[in-house]
């Protein structure tokens, strides 16, 4: 009767291990295409045979995880990647809409009615139509960088809004890594649900931001901002923050960085993710372009070149045609310095009256549409006035640098895109589920649970069997 029941209980063993089998294989199915999920894969050892000792054999199962920390790491690693690009595309390209070189543009169309009105002031300078018309044109011009410098200023306030979006987000991420950590500390085995969240949590954390990921005991994990700065060790979460940095601060808004829960500056470890497209976008693009930390900002240069352009010639100019020569006014006025910048300021001298723009060049020779000629020919030149070229050249060098950095950004998403692609395939070949190895592998958990259930059954009729016998 020992040596049945050693056997029986045998038996009972290795159907607890083919049912635990059967439930991990179950599992898996139900987590096919759960993010993060590695499939689980039923390992089965047998026990020790010793009659003598008391061992009655049997079989159990162990678990095993198939998840590669490798494939795990070059997927957070594209990741990271592809969430700078895009978030450089999707930030940049509003950019688009205000520098725009077609005819209807409103600084490409203030410009060339501008310089329309000086060419038609020029045929008959003392013509109080076509005075009022360069005013009328030059209204127009500041009115065009205005808004210009207004939609700038939105576009960065955005900006600036999806930066603290993006750290909000970071500190909720790494929350959720804390409380993984907590809980793994708590489990005498891994959960695969858990570890499917938290692989998911670190590949969204990866989109946002650099991260490196380092596997301690227990399973809890560590994760270091830019493979230096911690933002979750064990338990504990260092929050990041987003702060103005004045210091910096030239001409417009300053820049942006991130600090950490000491207020120590961590924005030069931030190379990649959503994060950095970000900063990149609100500290070096949009202030290239509208001014802010030391950066002037080429819509700037481009309002106070044609505003100083056009002043300097009037001012060498004359309202008569003989003497004694009055000295014209200055047909644009901008604050110099301030901190919206000067296409944000700049506008039509109130002070001036049609019959006050100076057509005259004093000479000698004295012309009399001698000022309103140079202005006309002011975008034409050889020679322009900004850096070598002229108003619409020079606006046109701003359009082609959004143009390309749209452009590349754009590319390089592309591409990323399908790098992340190889990846999550590397990393569901390695450690994803396969429903037609899963469906086998059930199939060979139920013959060999019916198995060692027809084995019960034998032991059982022995059983009575004996039992029959003795009475």
């Amino acid at each position: 009767m020992g040596s049945l029941f050693s056997a029986l209980d045998s038996a009972s063993s290795a159907l607890e291990a083919f049912q635990r089998a059967v439930d991990v294989t179950q599992n898996n199915v139900a987590n096919a295409n759960s993010p993060g999920y590695a499939t689980q894969v039923p390992i089965f050892q047998a026990e020790s045979f010793q009659s003598s000792n008391g061992l009655s054999g049997g079989v159990v199962e162990q678990t095993q995880d198939t998840r590669n920390q490798f494939a795990d790491t070059a997927v957070q690693q594209q990741l990271s990647l592809q969430g700078l690009y895009q978030q450089l595309q999707s930030s940049l390209t509003p950019l688009q809409n205000v520098f725009d070189v077609s005819s209807t543009s409103a600084i490409p169309s203030a410009f060339n009615q501008l310089f329309s009105s000086f060419s038609e002031w020029s045929t008959d300078p003392s013509n109080a139509v076509y005075q009022s018309a360069v005013i009328n044109a030059a209204q127009q011009t500041a009115t065009a960088f205005q808004q210009a410098a207004s939609q700038l200023s939105s576009i960065r306030a955005s900006t600036v809004q999806d930066l603290q979006s993006t750290v909000a987000q970071i500190n909720q991420d790494a929350a959720q890594i804390q409380a993984y950590n907590a809980q793994v500390g708590q489990q005498p085995t891994p959960d695969p649900g858990a570890q499917a969240q938290l692989e998911s949590t670190l590949e969204n954390l990866s989109g946002l931001a650099n991260v490196q990921v380092l596997s301690g005991n227990g399973g809890e994990v560590t994760v270091l901002l830019g493979g230096q700065t911690p933002l979750v060790i064990g338990t504990q979460v260092d929050a990041l923050q987003v702060k103005n940095d004045a210091t910096n601060a030239l001409n417009g808004p300053p820049n942006q960085s991130i600090v950490d829960s000491n207020g120590n500056d961590v924005t030069s470890q931030i190379t990649s993710g959503g994060l950095s497209g970000l900063l990149t976008a609100v500290n070096d693009v949009i202030p290239s372009l509208a001014g802010g930390g030391q950066q002037v900002g080429g819509l700037n240069t481009l309002a106070r070149g044609l505003a100083d352009a056009v002043n300097n010639l009037l001012a060498q100019g004359s309202t008569t045609t003989t003497p004694p020569y009055q000295t014209g006014l200055p047909l644009f006025t901008y604050t110099a310095g301030a901190p919206a910048g000067v296409a944000a300021s700049i506008n039509v001298n109130p002070a001036l009256t049609p019959s006050q723009l100076a057509a005259t060049n004093p000479g000698p020779p004295p012309v009399s549409n001698g000022i309103a000629l140079q202005l006309s020919q002011l975008d034409s030149g050889s020679s322009g006035p900004i850096n070598g070229m002229g108003f619409t050249q020079y606006f046109g060098t701003l359009v082609s640098q959004v143009g390309n950095a749209v452009s590349n950004a754009s590319t390089s998403a592309t591409a990323q895109t399908q790098l992340v692609s190889q990846a999550k395939s590397l990393q569901q070949q390695l450690s994803g589920v396969n429903l037609d190895e899963e469906a086998v592998r059930l199939v060979q958990l139920q013959s060999s649970y019916q198995a060692a259930s027809k084995v019960v059954t034998v032991i059982d009729e022995l059983t009575q069997s004996l039992i029959s016998m003795v009475q």
